[in-house]
């Protein structure tokens, strides 16, 4: 018994924050009118390639996805950046836990995320932005369990995130930068592993079709 209501005060301080917070951004998802950028990304939609001037394929994609599934409708359309949004949440409270916090510091991390105005603001409108932060959230997350002794196949998970991430928002590359050089400084015993390099493998082949329609154009 006193097992089952330990992981029922688990689950609850695990989803109790980032729930509250989709919630949130769908009550306040029509508080403000279409943003032009939203404009812009739906007029990408109707015209899918591997790039466009501005920005990588994905966020384009996601629009078209919307507007098969629900029309154009700006709830259904900011529901996604709230989604992203509150998956970050749950990820930053779990990777402090990962760290070694305790339930306070998985709350307190849940509680900054959640509360941030500027990720607020990214999450209150459809864009490239919010997607990028749940990215970044779950790389990080990835990385805390690979650099603490977890299974090496999960550089494949990472390869492939970062690669949809790339077609996302370019400045995912700079994780990977950050990344590579604290291996190269500190753990260089994880050049040896296979997977690593299978993973690296993995994002530049999902990042490739962008690049090529970059020179193409």
């Amino acid at each position: 018994m006193n097992d089952t209501r330990e992981r029922r005060r688990e689950a609850v301080g695990r989803w109790a924050l980032p729930l509250a917070t989709l919630a949130l951004m769908l009550v306040t998802a029509t508080g403000y009118g279409i943003f032009r950028d939203e404009l812009y990304y739906l007029s990408c939609s109707r015209r899918l390639a591997w790039g466009y001037v501005d920005q990588p394929p994905l966020v384009a994609l996601l629009a078209a996805l919307v507007r098969a599934v629900a029309g154009e409708s700006l709830v259904t359309l900011r529901a996604l950046p709230a989604a992203a949004l509150a998956a970050t949440v749950l990820l930053a409270g779990d990777t402090a836990r990962a760290l070694g916090g305790g339930r306070w510091a998985r709350l307190l991390a849940q509680l900054l995320t959640a509360t941030a105005p500027v990720f607020l603001a990214l999450a209150s409108i459809f864009s490239m932005n919010a997607f990028d932060l749940l990215v970044w959230a779950g790389l990080s997350r990835l990385a805390v369990t690979l650099l603490a002794g977890g299974s090496p196949r999960l550089w494949l998970a990472f390869g492939a995130l970062a690669g949809v991430g790339l077609e996302n928002k370019l400045d995912v590359g700079l994780l990977g930068a950050g990344l590579a050089a604290g291996i190269l400084a500190a753990r260089r015993d994880l050049l040896r592993e296979r997977w690593l390099w299978l993973g690296a493998g993995l994002a530049v082949a999902l990042f490739l079709p962008h690049v090529i329609w970059q020179v193409a154009h």
